[in-house]
């Protein structure tokens, strides 16, 4: 470009009124060469292995430097002053539905809210966020989005590159109106922040909010149905309404409303959110024993809870379980900040003796970045970038005697809940009792060696020792109809939902074959459940088992090796409809079986990589490769 043609640009920018600067926004998004640098996918598919790509068309270009997504076609981004303005008042036609999942949850939902849409007869697209394209986002008078929360306050994995990218629109969604509801759990401190972060994403991109943020805790049930019932009323009243019957029974915190000229039109009887309640159950320990032998790297144990109530939960559930902080680390602390075990505290406007408090509410280690940042602005005092406990924090960098011991308190957060994938099935075990698989877990730090807090406290729990949990429900990771066969990957713990399946399927007479591909340390040593395992195998119920004890041998293998060992075998079954499974952990065996997984099919359909991507990617959208990975 010379520079008359810059200098007359920069006018005709200057002279240019607010929409003819959003047309040629618009325009120059959409403009571009094959000379063009390439844009950062928001299309994340599954999270496999960087040499693998994602699918799906960018949403926009992660750089710091502009750049021109590929000029529009029937597959790319369409430029948004093509698209037809939505005058006020207009009728909605579309709606776009898009979920972002970790276990299975918010899809679930985001179906019925598509089903839902369209018996109002609003033409419907259910989409993931891994897969979603810009032009579906502008093309869309209505986008709703489902999507839960997981750590701390992140997005799912599936959901990752869509956050970004919504985060950094240039274009904006002046034309849509959009609704949100997140998914979490309300121990942890961020709850819901992924449907927070999307709600004002949209919010700031110029949307219209047609419904409040919704936020459905673990029992997400009955509040997903409230704010689905409030979404349909809020289309009753809009001015751009579809023309529809009756919205059904509204929920109760959801009347009527005036439009606010917002996009709101429900009136809340608390500020726009909706949380439910959640269930605990009170449990016993009716056993608890090693599975490993004294000469295993770690110990493995399998303990048993039984509760005089009925138990709902289904192989694939989890337990969630809230421990308590040693007594010793918790006395260290009161210490330290020199508050006396029986002085009255108050934490989130109730109160409690200081032992009490920080014994069984208050994490004290590994505080998150927000905390650390609170204590830095309390104490004015600069802390390290690594992830701290509270007693390497309070003898490193002490508090000054003028600051009020209660304001630490404030900053301070819950104990979160660890979760612990079932091992026991409620057909074959009954609904009294579930089974957990926990391994030992030593973290180090400059100061100590600590065992895990909730292994610390389970690993020695005695026989008839009480505790509460909570069920933490799955529904991604169910198993198929009798008929279907399975593949399991499960490495290490990651054996535990297998159990569970391997007992429920001969508990139910399934006829679908089974295959377990298992790996730990030793086979000697750490071969977990290897008696009930063997005798899944002789009596049919196991068809296959495959296992890799990565110490055994000369060379180290593992899970990913032994499938690639049957590439031929496993493509056959998944190309008779088999659903695969994989549970463990996800750094980095999850990705390893990724890999492994799309090489094998990549290997085995000699169509390329292209045809090996949408082979995987409908694997996943099709709820035949289901993961729970921690």
């Amino acid at each position: 470009m010379t520079r008359d043609i810059r200098r007359e640009f920069k006018e005709l920018v200057k002279a240019a009124g607010e929409r003819d600067r959003l047309w040629m926004t618009g325009y120059l998004e959409a403009f571009t060469d094959d000379e063009s640098a390439p844009l950062a996918s928001s299309a994340i598919t599954a999270p496999i292995s960087p040499a693998i790509p994602s699918a799906g068309e960018p949403l926009v270009s992660m750089s710091s430097q502009p750049v021109a997504p590929a000029a529009p076609t029937a597959t790319t981004n369409t430029v948004v002053s093509q698209l037809p303005a939505q005058p006020a008042g207009a009728t909605l036609q579309s709606a776009l539905v898009i979920f972002g999942t970790e276990t299975g949850n918010s899809k679930k939902i985001a179906s019925q809210v598509q089903q839902e849409l369209k018996n109002t007869g609003l033409k419907t697209k259910l989409v993931s966020t891994s897969l979603v394209k810009t032009d579906e986002l502008y093309k869309s008078e209505l986008i709703v989005l489902v999507c839960s929360t997981h750590g701390d306050g992140e997005p799912p994995e599936s959901a990752k590159g869509f956050h970004s990218a919504m985060q950094n629109l240039k274009v904006p969604l002046s034309s849509q109106k959009f609704a949100v509801l997140g998914l979490g759990d309300s121990s942890y401190p961020a709850f819901c922040q992924t449907g927070k972060d999307f709600d004002s994403f949209f919010d700031k991109a110029g949307a219209t909010r047609l419904h409040p943020l919704g936020e459905c805790d673990v029992d997400y049930q009955e509040t997903a149905e409230n704010w689905i019932n409030g979404l349909l009323h809020a289309l009753q009243t809009d001015p751009g309404k579809v023309n529809t019957g009756s919205a059904g029974n509204l929920p109760v915190n959801v009347s009527n409303g005036n439009h606010n000229g917002n996009g709101l039109t429900a009136t809340l009887t608390k500020p726009q959110t909706v949380t439910a309640t959640k269930g605990k159950t009170l449990a016993r320990v009716r056993s608890n024993y090693s599975l490993t032998d004294t000469r295993a790297s770690k110990e493995i144990r399998h303990i048993e809870f039984e509760s005089d109530t009925e138990i709902d939960y289904l192989p694939g559930d989890s337990v969630g379980i809230v421990p308590a902080n040693d007594l010793s680390e918790t006395l260290e602390v009161l210490h330290t900040l020199r508050i006396p075990g029986d002085e009255v505290l108050t934490w989130r406007s109730e109160q409690y003796s200081a032992i009490d408090l920080f014994q069984n509410k208050l994490s004290l280690r590994y505080l998150p970045q927000r905390v650390m940042k609170a204590y830095e602005n309390l104490t004015l005092k600069k802390l390290p970038s690594e992830r701290l406990d509270l007693i390497s924090i309070l003898e490193s960098f002490p508090p000054n005697e003028n600051i009020d011991k209660q304001r630490i308190v404030d900053i301070l957060e819950p104990i979160v809940p660890r979760y612990y994938s079932i091992a026991s099935s409620p057909e074959y075990h009954g609904k009294n009792e579930v089974h957990i698989t926990v391994a030992d877990v030593m973290i180090e730090t400059k100061r100590r060696v600590y065992r895990g807090l909730c292994t610390g406290n389970l690993f020695h729990m005695p026989e008839n020792k009480e505790l509460e949990f909570k069920i933490a429900r799955n529904d991604n990771f169910r198993l198929p109809d009798a008929n279907s066969d399975i593949i399991m990957i499960g490495p290490g713990t990651g054996i535990a939902p297998f159990r569970s399946f391997l007992f429920e399927r001969e508990a139910q007479g399934h006829s679908g074959k089974n295959w377990l591909f298992f790996g730990n340390r030793n086979f000697a040593h750490d071969f977990l459940y290897q008696t009930e395992l063997l005798d899944f195998f002789a009596s049919g119920t196991l068809s296959k088992i495959n296992t890799a004890f990565s110490r055994d041998g000369d060379r180290k293998v593992y899970v990913q090796h032994r499938m690639l060992e049957h590439a031929k075998e496993l493509y056959e079954w998944l190309e008779n409809g088999s659903v695969m499974y994989v549970c463990g952990s996800k750094h980095p065996m999850s990705k390893d079986v990724d890999e492994a997984l799309f090489n094998i099919i990549e290997k085995q359909r000699r169509n390329g990589r292209k045809d090996a991507e949408t082979y995987f990617n409908d694997l996943i959208e099709s709820g035949r490769y289901k993961k729970d990975v921690y």
